[in-house]
């Protein structure tokens, strides 16, 4: 089993703390923008502990996919929703990635 790394956490913590407060700005809620950065960062926190880098790094990448095909819609309800399904496809393909590239 490969060893934790303290980067791994504080990636996880940083990435999915500053998505939830990314959440709360874009909604104009800054009790949302508490909530849901506090809780990002617990859950980026654990994942980070179990060494999901790369499965961070893949949502990452699908969010950022999904914003820009939304913006060019050019309606800010569409970049939000095309911004949430690209992360959770990225999800589901960095869940599929890490079974295949964890190694016993």
């Amino acid at each position: 089993m490969k060893t934790k790394d303290k980067n791994d956490l504080v990636f996880g913590i940083l990435l999915m703390g500053v998505t939830g407060l990314s959440i709360g700005w874009v909604v104009h809620s800054p009790l949302l923008m508490a909530g849901a950065g506090a809780l990002g960062a617990i859950i980026g926190g654990f994942v980070g502990w179990l060494g999901g880098r790369l499965y961070l790094l893949v949502i990452c990448f699908g969010v950022l996919t999904g914003a820009y095909l939304g913006s060019q819609a050019g309606d800010h309800d569409i970049l939000v929703m095309a911004a949430g399904t690209g992360g959770a496809m990225g999800g589901f393909i960095g869940n599929v990635i890490e079974m295949f590239v964890r190694k016993k």
